[in-house]
C-alpha cells in the first residue's frame, strides 16, 4: 500500500531500517510496523551507516521490498544527497516497488518533482520556512519529514516546543506530516504526537537500536498504543 493511502486511513507507524538487511524489515513488519524506509548513495548520521548505489544495494532492497510487500506495507527510500540516484534509478525502484523517495529539498534534484515513477516525500529542514514549504507542495512534494531538529538535538526528549513546530507544519500544509524520531520519542509520547494533526510517526536507530530483535521490540512498544 502506498504510504498517502496509509496515512490518510490511520496514524501510521514507520521504521527507518539501520541497514538494508531484510530480516530488519521483517522485525519491524512483524512488531506491527506499517512500513519502512531504506536508503541509498549515503552515510546516515544518526546510524552512521554508509548505504551503497542501486547496483550495490539492489539485492537487499529487492528482499527487503518481498518482505514488507507481503504484509500490504509501503516502503520508501532515501535516494542519496551526492551522489544521488538517477532518473533509471527512479523508474528501477518504482518497478522493484518502492513506492516514495524522501530527500532534503537542496539534496533533491529539480526533475524530482516532475517525475511520476515515486511519490515525493521532502524534507522541513531545521530553520525552513513555511512559505517555502508550500512552495515545495505547489511544485510537486505530497508528503513532509518534518526532519526539523538540529543535529546538536538529536536524542534528546521531546520537548513542548516540538510538538508546537510539528503542529505548525500539520495547520499550515495539505501534505501528511511524517514525525522522525530525530529525538528520543517514546511510547507515551504518541498521544501528544497524533494532537499535532501529523500522520505518522518514523522511528529510526535512535529509538530501535541496530538489531532485528531490538528494532522489533520497539515497533511492537509503538504498535500497541496507536
Amino acid at each position: 500500500m502506498k504510504l498517502i493511502e496509509q496515512c490518510q486511513q490511520q496514524f501510521t507507524l514507520l521504521v527507518s531500517l539501520a541497514r538494508n538487511d531484510a530480516e530488519l524489515a521483517r522485525a519491524a513488519m512483524r512488531g506491527g510496523a506499517h512500513g519502512v524506509k531504506v536508503h541509498i548513495n549515503v552515510e546516515h548520521f544518526a546510524s552512521g551507516t554508509k548505504f551503497g548505489s542501486l547496483e550495490e544495494e539492489h539485492e537487499n532492497l529487492a528482499r527487503i521490498v518481498e518482505v514488507v510487500r507481503e504484509k500490504d506495507g509501503s516502503i520508501g527510500i532515501v535516494p542519496g544527497g551526492n551522489p544521488f540516484a538517477s532518473q533509471d534509478d527512479f523508474a528501477q525502484l518504482s518497478e522493484m516497488g518502492v513506492d516514495y523517495f524522501d530527500a532534503y529539498p537542496a539534496d533533491a534534484p529539480a526533475w524530482t518533482l516532475a517525475q511520476k515513477d515515486l511519490d515525493v516525500m521532502l524534507a522541513a529542514f531545521h530553520g525552513a520556512e513555511i512559505s517555502t514549504l508550500q512552495k515545495l507542495e505547489t511544485l510537486g512534494m505530497t508528503l513532509c519529514e518534518a526532519s526539523i531538529m538540529h543535529h546538536d538535538d538529536y536524542g534528546k526528549d521531546l520537548s513542548a516546543l516540538d510538538l508546537a513546530r510539528y503542529a505548525e507544519l500539520a495547520q499550515n500544509l495539505k501534505s501528511p506530516i511524517i514525525i522522525p524520531s530525530q529525538k528520543k520519542i517514546v511510547p507515551r509520547d504518541v498521544e501528544a504526537l497524533k494532537a499535532t494533526g501529523a500522520r505518522a510517526l518514523l522511528i529510526g536507530a535512535i529509538v530501535t537500536g541496530r538489531d532485528a530483535d531490538s528494532v522489533e521490540a520497539a515497533a511492537r512498544a509503538f504498535s500497541k498504543v496507536l
